[in-house]
């Protein structure tokens, strides 16, 4: 049995950071960099990860239409609960980043 992959270490380690920045408040361009981030780019690439695919171009395709469908599910979610903000939603997309890499941990570990 492995341990868990620095990637996907690294990645969830990301997202809480990124989250924690997010939130804190950067000067405007840095923080729309981070939010982009932690909103899109890193779910959608733990998201990816849990997929068998290996082509690198369907990977990147995948990142950003797994990080934008989940976006989007999550917001209209909020939406509809009326509970949305943007603040819950970077905590929101944060967690499902840590989530998928605890998935994907758990399979790395099994195999």
């Amino acid at each position: 049995m492995s341990g868990v992959s620095r990637p996907t270490v690294a990645l969830g380690l990301a997202a809480v950071a990124l989250s924690l920045v997010t939130l804190v408040g950067l000067p405007t361009p840095l923080q729309a960099a981070a939010a982009i981030a932690v909103l899109i780019l890193l779910p959608g690439q733990a998201l990816t990860r849990l997929t068998p695919v290996t082509d690198p171009t369907l990977g990147a395709l995948l990142v950003l239409v797994l990080g934008l469908g989940a976006l989007t599910a999550v917001s209209t979610a909020m939406f509809y609960l009326a509970v949305w903000s943007w603040q819950a939603c970077v905590v929101t997309m944060g967690v499902t980043t840590v989530l998928a890499c605890v998935a994907r941990g758990r399979k790395e570990v099994a195999s």
